[in-house]
């Protein structure tokens, strides 16, 4: 119930969302000449902008810096790397990998993983979608890893899990971290704290280890930007509300 209440949350909860309905519904006002009430959506749909381009980097840069990336360990047992909304479908009709801006998840864990040969690498990613997915993201994973050179020996994949709580909590049960092994957790840098409350909710310890950051110590503001200005901002707030929907549920602390 949680993970389908979350969905159909965020469908009427994201900003870019709201800004669309708000330019439909100024344009149906001024159709059937309703001056004030269009004026009223349009000052609506401007307010959404003025704030994704005052606070969303800002606000982005501080989910950001809350778990920088630190120096290697001098010891790993293994690499957990999160999904991210990879669709395996599009791989088995282009027979190429999907883009999209969680790739380098997969890039650094490869990465860790041939720096400590002998660590394990656990992928985990079942599908995010409402109603599922023909293919699971792990799919996706595994022909990356393997194109890599990833020793499928040392690789492990979760293909159940449907957000980050499953993915940490089935994760665990498939590597059964032992006390005192160190693990990297590999994920967005926006993306980590949540994934780092999770981990200490079902008493995982783990080492964040961040990827593909959007902003930087000076990064500034573009009025001009204004998709790029309103996808952080659906971000962030997709951020800050998990964080808050997953703490007051009890499933991170």
């Amino acid at each position: 119930m949680f993970f389908i209440l979350s969905k159909i949350f965020w469908i009427v909860a994201a900003p870019s969302h709201w800004l669309g309905l708000l330019v439909l519904a100024t344009a149906l006002c001024l159709l059937f000449r309703m001056p004030r009430a269009a004026k009223a959506c349009a000052l609506a749909a401007v307010a959404i902008l003025l704030v994704a381009w005052l606070a969303a980097m800002p606000l982005a840069r501080d989910l950001e810096s809350r778990y920088p990336r630190p120096s290697w360990p001098e010891r790993v047992d293994g690499v957990l790397v999160l999904g991210g909304g990879y669709d395996s479908q599009l791989l088995r009709q282009r027979h190429a990998p999907q883009a999209n801006d969680s790739a380098y998840r997969l890039v650094e864990g490869y990465a860790a993983a041939r720096h400590y040969p002998q660590a394990r690498l656990v992928f985990s990613g079942g599908s995010g979608l409402l109603g599922g997915a023909s293919f699971p993201e792990s799919d996706t994973a595994r022909y990356i890893f393997t194109e890599l050179g990833q020793d499928p020996a040392r690789l492990i994949l979760e293909s159940r899990s449907r957000n980050t709580y499953e993915n940490i909590l089935y994760s665990k049960a498939i590597a059964k971290p032992r006390p005192g092994e160190v693990w990297l957790l590999a994920t967005s840098a926006m993306h980590m704290p949540r994934a780092i409350a999770i981990a200490r909710k079902l008493d995982w310890k783990m080492t964040p280890w961040p990827s593909d950051f959007r902003t930087g110590p000076d990064s500034g503001r573009d009025i001009w930007r204004v998709a790029e200005n309103l996808g952080l901002l659906d971000y962030v707030v997709h951020e800050w509300v998990g964080l808050a929907a997953y703490r007051l549920s009890g499933k991170a602390r």
